[in-house]
């Protein structure tokens, strides 16, 4: 959720709906799996030194772990779930072990085998919040939200829940469509811990996906009256003054948020959009470029910085290709710069690489009015008219500029209203 802002010109920007039609809405849950290793919670063996299981052949658990650490710190998901499956024949693993097999499996994003390897041990291992947390965290990620409910709501109400697992319940029940329910629990935890930074995140969220938007703004207040040098947090109260129309307070939180991160770079693009929409070219140039020469490492940036420098000059393509080369280089997925690059490909009648980005763009993001409009242009160049006259008629009768589809998708990021790729 967290992360993205805007700001004066954004009242195009997205409208919240107050009604409680399809929801494709996360609350804020990022990097959940790697959440107990950063707590330090990932458990060494009990087993004493030399034992069989430690050395054995079949059993060296600290070494498989090790090894699949690697793997997933490279994202290699599919090599360390190998790694792990060495381990699950393995009759005399201890406890311990096991719960951190099943750990591991959820890290790489096998979350059924994680499920299996939490439910073959005791739910005292390695203490009873630890495990409730992490079996309701595997049947969350199966998509099972009534059985993680279930599972955090056993034999205890929320209270005697760790901060992680009742933010989990609020997700699941938000995900149940429980929205009273996710709002008692939300609002419950920050009567007992009024410091608890996701909560007030989560509680935005399930705010601005009810319409409330105001009432975001104001818990957004409190979030930032605690945390006044959390970027993040800045950025996101930001992104609800956006939405009220307070765009003046919008900006003056992103300025904040910059001066406390500095190589943060969603206020950036925010700060930088305005002047853009403003027809301010130069200025969102220069608002880009120096940030970026500073050292903000930002997709979106090299994008927009793109786009800002065709307004100036519409011959200078050569320049934006390398800075939507930059953009795709550092997210492959960018589904804008993707399009973009495509788009001045096809200009240049470089045919094959123009398909090749807008083909791969469609296919990323099937709403992207921007992808779905240029790959059908380029389908017509290709004489494929059946193929374009039906990617035409997927296009809405106002579709989005790019730049405005972006800004609109990271503003609701910023409230947490999109899941995003990164967070797994």
């Amino acid at each position: 959720m967290r992360t993205k802002e805007i700001r004066e010109a954004n009242r195009r920007s997205l409208q919240l709906s107050s009604a409680r039609k399809v929801r494709r809405q996360v609350l804020f849950f990022p990097g959940a799996w790697a959440a107990l290793v950063c707590l330090g919670i990932v458990f060494p063996s009990t087993q004493p030194s030399g034992s069989a299981q430690d050395h054995g052949p079949t059993c060296g658990a600290q070494g498989v772990f090790k090894m699949a650490d690697a793997e997933l710190k490279q994202k290699r998901y599919d090599q360390a779930e190998q790694e792990l499956d060495r381990l699950r024949s393995c009759g005399s693993l201890s406890s311990i072990d096991r719960f951190n097999l099943g750990w591991l499996y959820g890290r790489a994003h096998n979350f059924k085998k994680a499920l299996t390897e939490f439910n073959s041990v005791s739910q005292n291992v390695p203490d009873q919040k630890t495990h409730q947390y992490a079996t309701a965290l595997a049947q969350f990620e199966l998509e099972d939200y009534r059985a993680a409910i279930e599972t955090l709501t056993n034999n205890s109400g929320s209270q005697y829940l760790s901060q992680e697992s009742v933010n989990l319940l609020a997700v699941s029940y938000s995900k149940m469509g429980l929205y009273r329910e996710s709002y008692t629990v939300l609002t419950d935890e920050l009567h007992r811990h009024p410091d608890d930074r996701m909560t007030y995140l989560n509680l935005v969220t399930l705010l601005s996906d009810e319409g409330e938007v105001s009432k975001a703004v104001d818990v957004a207040d409190r979030a930032v009256s605690i945390f006044p040098r959390d970027a993040e947090i800045l950025v996101v109260r930001g992104a609800a003054y956006t939405l009220v129309g307070e765009t003046a307070k919008a900006r003056a939180d992103f300025k904040a948020a910059i001066k406390t991160s500095p190589l943060y770079g969603p206020p950036r693009f925010f700060l930088a959009v305005s002047e853009y929409r403003d027809g301010n070219y130069g200025v969102a140039c220069d608002e880009i470029s120096q940030p970026l020469r500073a050292g903000v490492k930002d997709s979106d940036l090299h994008y927009l910085l793109a786009e800002a420098m065709l307004r100036l000059d519409p011959s200078n393509s050569q320049k934006a290709i390398s800075e939507l080369n930059r953009s795709v280089a550092m997210n492959p997925r960018q589904v804008q710069a993707l399009s973009l690059r495509g788009k001045l490909r096809l200009q240049q009648h470089d045919l094959k690489e123009a398909v090749s980005d807008l083909e791969l763009a469609h296919k990323i993001d099937l709403a992207s009015s921007s992808a779905t409009y240029n790959l059908a242009r380029a389908y017509f160049a290709l004489g494929k008219t059946e193929e374009a006259n039906a990617l035409s008629k997927q296009l809405a009768a106002t579709g989005a500029d790019a730049v405005s589809e972006l800004t609109d998708q990271k503003l609701k990021s910023a409230l947490g209203l999109q899941s995003r790729e990164q967070n797994r």
